[in-house]
């Protein structure tokens, strides 16, 4: 699976984009609030920049989504995986093949110390059995 159809798998996935939108809402009213509030207090709705106020929604959400995808892509030990991939430890070139949805475990030869890092068969670093 290629990098960015990985990412873009993570991205539309319904709960991922339900948790955006919750902090870009709540997030969202609060910043309006700061930036706007005495326009909105003072029911001025004429002088309140709705252009602004759209924007102060998106970027919470903007930046809830690459938080959650980059999260996503470290495939952190005890995390389940977002999709079938495989993976390389960064310490020892091991190679581990995860289903979508499998705890990712650590590395047989490193334990503890474990980082993986999304890999593919072409990878030449990669020490896996073809």
């Amino acid at each position: 699976m290629t990098r960015l159809r990985l990412i873009s798998s993570i991205a539309f996935s319904e709960s991922l984009i339900k948790k955006a939108l919750k902090i870009a809402f709540v997030v969202g009213i609060i910043l309006n609030l700061i930036n706007q509030g005495d326009k909105i207090v003072s029911l001025l709705f004429n002088e309140i920049n709705y252009f602004k106020s759209i924007l102060t929604f998106c970027v919470p959400f903007c930046v809830s989504m690459y938080t959650a995808i980059s999260m996503k892509l470290k495939f952190q030990v005890g995390e389940k995986a977002a999709e079938h991939v495989l993976l390389r430890c960064t310490n020892c070139n091991g190679c581990l093949e995860v289903k979508k949805d499998q705890i990712v475990p650590f590395c047989y030869k490193c334990a503890e110390k474990t980082n993986w890092k999304l890999t593919s068969f072409k990878d030449k670093k990669c020490q896996h059995k073809k």
